[in-house]
């Protein structure tokens, strides 16, 4: 049975992720900040937060290809220059093997360079695109790693997409029986209020210090409820 009853994507402000590597921008100290601080909202509350970080969340491989093949010709058109050293009207002296050889090259070197170039790759990719793939894999993330199936307490998922820029916020049924979507979107505007800055550690943690007043409130701890999930904040380096 799927819980998951709401979801919410939006956009992170332009600066954020920009050639971000997840792992680079969340080292272990800040890890380990970031998984004390659920651990101690968790002894006050029976839900069970959940914060992941992914550098990307889609592959986007056609717009790496679009830009190996602009890439290509341009290094073609290069090598034919190079190669007559004349007007461009003077036909060209470079075999048919090096004109290969030269749009290959340049394909592989856009390709690559589109890959790790985040701004550059995010021109060639819709934002509708951006928004499937945040879903998709926020949506993996929610179920492969069991938030939506907690028993008698409640499950919540911080999700920062650094690639798509894009923040996405998944509860279960027991938190969408609590929470309003505006109470949701407290704890979005606290992660957005950081990042706006370029502090996606300090996003986490204010997003957590609000989930924490909202959880603490609708949800507090029984005294009967157990620590069903892992507190590891999760990185996906590439993507999830």
């Amino acid at each position: 049975m799927d819980l998951a009853v709401d979801f919410r994507v939006v956009a992170v402000p332009q600066g954020v992720g920009d050639m971000a590597n997840a792992r680079q921008k969340l080292p272990e100290t800040i890890q380990q900040n970031i998984i004390h601080r659920i651990q101690a909202i968790e002894k006050n509350t029976d839900a069970e937060i959940v914060c992941a970080v992914a550098t990307e969340s889609g592959r986007y491989d056609r717009a790496e290809c679009v830009w190996g093949l602009i890439t290509g010709v341009l290094t073609l058109l290069l090598a034919e220059k190079i190669a007559t050293l004349e007007d461009w009207d003077v036909p060209t002296g470079l075999p048919v093997v090096w004109q290969a050889f030269s749009i290959v090259v340049g394909f592989i070197a856009g390709s690559v360079i589109a890959s790790f170039w985040h701004g550059l790759r995010r021109l060639l990719v819709s934002d509708g695109a951006m928004r499937h793939e945040v879903e998709r894999s926020a949506n993996y993330v929610f179920q492969q790693f069991g938030i939506g199936n907690t028993k008698h307490s409640g499950g919540i998922l911080i999700y920062l997409s650094l690639f798509e820029k894009q923040i996405a916020i998944r509860g279960d049924n027991v938190i969408m029986d609590n929470f309003t979507s505006q109470d949701l979107e407290q704890i979005r505007d606290a992660v957005l209020a950081e990042l706006v800055k370029g502090q996606v550690a300090d996003g986490m943690m204010a997003g957590l210090d609000e989930a924490e007043k909202l959880v603490c409130k609708a949800i507090p701890c029984s005294g009967k409820g157990e620590d069903q999930l892992p507190n590891d904040l999760l990185i996906f380096h590439p993507r999830p």
